[in-house]
């Protein structure tokens, strides 16, 4: 768990446009943290949170020490002040009792009743809703209450992917701050840090497919997909000898056991293709330099290879949009990989 702002990578601009608000007295009563899933929103904030409650620094300097006995009641989650809710397990919506308490102890508990509470061990109290976006209608409303009147010593954080997910009166009392996905040299270097993977090559490769997210990160890693990646890969490597429809059916047979719905399918699907299309662009840097290194390449030679793979790409690129606009999973596959066959027998003709 990041516990000092040192070990949080990127949203450098974030953390200044808060540091500029509690420097001129301009801290708002609540904010949005908006971004994709995946980027260090919540390790954000509760690194916001913790700042807040450091004995050790000013709170102007938007730092944390880490070892006063605030950082580390803190960390130890028993710090009096800081209430942290999401989506409990099992649920797929924050229900009001997280927000307002059960029912028959309705306003008598729950994270609206703690932040009306005068703070314990410090200047305030600091609030996290994690997934905020999955509040049900009863929560919601419950929480807009206390958003029109909120508490002078409350700090409100509401962390979500997608702004527009919240209600616009939610929306319109809260500033929205924007949160942009990870640099690939920061993510590479995370995966790498917490040994997430196994070598630099392999962290350089996800970085480059994960979009700056540490949690696409993670599912490009999962070892059924992993396996699938190489398969294909070996299938690529002897296209000469590729027979498409086995290819497709042992590629499909894979999407579909590692996937629980039709959705999530669809998704491994892409990963599958931007696997493929990451391989292609490998190759053809390395043509452009003139390394006929790889087997496949050094087979063609350097035009054949070029002409080969550029055509390659595109038919990848399309199969991704196929896949986008519904066609069935296992149709955009044989048809993908007959066509590869295809070109690499042409290329291999010349």
């Amino acid at each position: 768990m990041t516990t000092t702002w040192d070990q949080l990578k990127g949203h450098d601009e974030q953390r200044e446009l808060f540091r500029r608000s509690l420097q001129r007295g301009r801290l708002s009563h609540a904010y949005v943290l908006a971004g994709p899933e995946g980027i260090g929103k919540r390790q954000f904030a509760r690194l916001l949170a913790q700042s807040v409650f450091c004995r050790n620094h000013e709170l102007t300097e938007l730092q944390v020490c880490g070892d006063c006995r605030a950082c580390r009641s803190f960390h130890a989650n028993t710090w009096p002040d800081y209430i942290e809710v999401g989506v409990p397990a099992g649920k797929t919506a924050i229900p009001i009792a997280a927000i307002a308490g059960e029912d028959g102890k309705r306003g008598r508990e729950g994270l609206c009743y703690e932040l009306s509470m005068a703070p314990q061990a410090s200047d305030r109290r600091v609030a996290v809703i994690n997934d905020a976006g999955l509040l049900n209608t009863e929560s919601a409303n419950a929480l807009l209450k206390t958003l029109e009147e909120p508490p002078a010593h409350s700090l409100i954080l509401l962390v979500c992917d997608n702004p527009d997910t919240l209600l616009p009166t939610i929306r319109s009392r809260c500033q929205v701050v924007r949160f942009f996905p990870l640099s690939q040299p920061d993510v590479q270097q995370i995966l790498l840090t917490q040994e997430i993977v196994e070598s630099e090559a392999e962290a350089a490769s996800i970085a480059t497919l994960c979009e700056g997210s540490l949690e696409t990160a993670r599912q490009l890693l999962s070892p059924e997909l992993r396996k699938l990646k190489t398969s294909v890969s070996a299938q690529l490597e002897q296209m000469e000898g590729m027979k498409p429809l086995k290819v497709a059916a042992t590629v499909v047979g894979g999407i579909e056991e590692m996937s629980s719905s039709t959705a999530e399918q669809r998704q491994n699907a892409q990963w599958l293709l931007r696997f493929v299309a990451d391989a292609i662009q490998q190759r053809l840097r390395a043509l452009a330099k003139g390394d006929l290194s790889d087997a496949m390449t050094k087979r063609l030679g350097v035009r054949n290879g070029l002409d080969l793979l550029s055509p390659m790409l595109e038919r990848t690129i399309a199969a991704s949009r196929q896949i986008d606009g519904s066609s069935p999973v296992r149709l955009v596959m044989e048809a993908f990989f007959d066509e590869v066959a295809r070109m690499f027998r042409q290329a291999a003709k010349r």
